[in-house]
């Protein structure tokens, strides 16, 4: 992915919008990298107030911190204008959307986007992901309420109704954990399924241990984690939003790239 081809215009102001920021991880990454000399001025917004004080700690040029706003994507109605963001972006975020709440939160960052040239980033893991498949695995086995796991292809065939244009690329990814490291293959699971219960009771769980052990080769536990990167603009961009977009990604092969 070209980052900088989302800001082309050297010395611009742009709108940017991060949708379940969390810590700023992402944006702390990728501020280092960036060439652009423009304004970005950054929106951002997620469910807990900690996440919000720290990814604003960590915002440095080229972002300009401007509004954070604790709330989640189902309830930005009121926040988001229409029409006024260049680029937003949800780096695995929107897996934790209710599932009825999809298609009115999708349609509402859709329209936040400028008509002719706002995108969209969006990472999610594939359905067939360790990170998408682990979450049955480990609810049926324990009394809590599960967490909602949205799949890439379930925001696709969303997307699709809205008439959104999406160009996809897939990005193969591997977790290789030892058997021996206990503690890390719990703060793995921990994070994949958002959920504090310490491993020796997960351990128990025999379905759970049988799942695991599918992953299993040898000493080490390989979870294959394919994602999709969904770029995406809204109808009114027409053909040159789809160009637009083919643009920005980089080593296009065609078994990775899909539209």
């Amino acid at each position: 992915m070209n980052w900088d081809s989302l800001f082309p215009e050297h010395g611009a102001d742009y709108q940017v919008l991060d949708i379940g920021c969390g810590p700023g991880r992402f944006p702390r990454m990728l501020q280092a990298r960036l060439q652009t000399t423009g304004l970005l001025h950054y929106d951002y917004l997620d469910s807990s107030h900690y996440c919000l004080s720290i990814c604003g700690q960590s915002l440095h040029q080229p972002f300009f911190p401007r509004n954070a706003w604790q709330t989640t994507l189902e309830h930005a109605e009121e926040i988001l204008i229409p029409g006024s963001y260049d680029v937003a972006w949800a780096i695995q975020s929107l897996s934790c959307l209710n599932p009825h709440a999809l298609h009115a939160s999708l349609a509402r960052l859709i329209g936040a986007l400028h008509p002719l040239r706002g995108t969209a980033c969006i990472v999610l893991p594939k359905h067939e992901a360790f990170f998408s498949q682990v979450h049955p695995a480990f609810f049926q086995g324990c009394s809590l309420s599960p967490v909602p796991c949205l799949s890439a292809e379930a925001v696709v065939a969303a997307l699709g109704t809205l008439g959104t244009i999406t160009v996809i690329r897939e990005i193969s990814c591997t977790h290789t954990i030892s058997i021996r490291h206990d503690r890390l293959l719990e703060q793995y699971l921990q994070q994949c399924v958002m959920d504090s219960t310490p491993l020796p009771t997960w351990m128990q769980q025999p379905r759970l241990r049988q799942f695991l052990e599918s992953y299993r080769h040898g000493d080490t536990y390989h979870f294959n984690n394919p994602y999709w990167l969904l770029l995406c603009t809204p109808a009114s961009a027409g053909t040159g939003g789809r160009l637009r977009l083919q643009s920005y990604i980089k080593s296009v092969t065609s078994h990775k790239l899909a539209s």
